[in-house]
């Protein structure tokens, strides 16, 4: 059998909008795709802004590994969400507050380990922090973070990018 040939296509994105998308699937346990809002813009962005990006992206995939029951990579997901976030403390970093995040990321690490292997069906996914986007934030946290998808005055861009399909 031929090796398949990998295809591609394009697409317009802005970041606020994958911000805002990923906020609202994470809030409705829609983690899989809150993380797929963010990966372009993490693969794209190249600044200081990119592991929080990643920290968001993880935090979510911890939550499609906690659904599944799935525990290892939800304890190894939730701590990698946890250290990519620590540096933003207490934020908010475009538009979005660190800290409620980053806390339940603590306390949800610390109640997987208190429930065990056995016990991931027990988690308590509810317990998440409702995620909101700032959009009025957005113009300085871009400036202030050079940010990818923003011009020198932190205004949105519509970005065309090519992925694999």
């Amino acid at each position: 059998m031929p090796p398949r040939k990998k295809e591609f296509v394009t697409k317009v994105l802005t970041v606020p909008g994958a911000l805002e998308r990923y906020c609202v699937d994470f809030n409705r346990g829609r983690f899989y795709e809150a993380h797929e809002h963010l990966e372009e813009v993490w693969q794209f962005e190249r600044g200081p802004v990119r592991d929080f990006y990643k920290g968001l992206i993880q935090a979510a995939a911890a939550g499609v590994h906690l659904g599944r029951g799935g525990y290892p990579g939800a304890r190894r997901l939730l701590a990698s969400a946890a250290a990519y976030l620590e540096p933003y403390r207490p934020g908010p970093v475009m538009g979005i507050a660190v800290e409620p995040l980053a806390a339940w990321l603590a306390s949800a690490l610390r109640r997987l380990d208190e429930l065990g292997p056995g016990g991931i069906n027990q988690f308590p996914l509810d317990a998440r922090p409702v995620l909101a986007l700032d959009q009025s934030s957005l113009p300085s946290e871009a400036r202030r973070w050079h940010a990818w998808g923003f011009d020198e005055s932190g205004q949105v861009l519509e970005m065309e990018v090519t992925v694999a399909a």
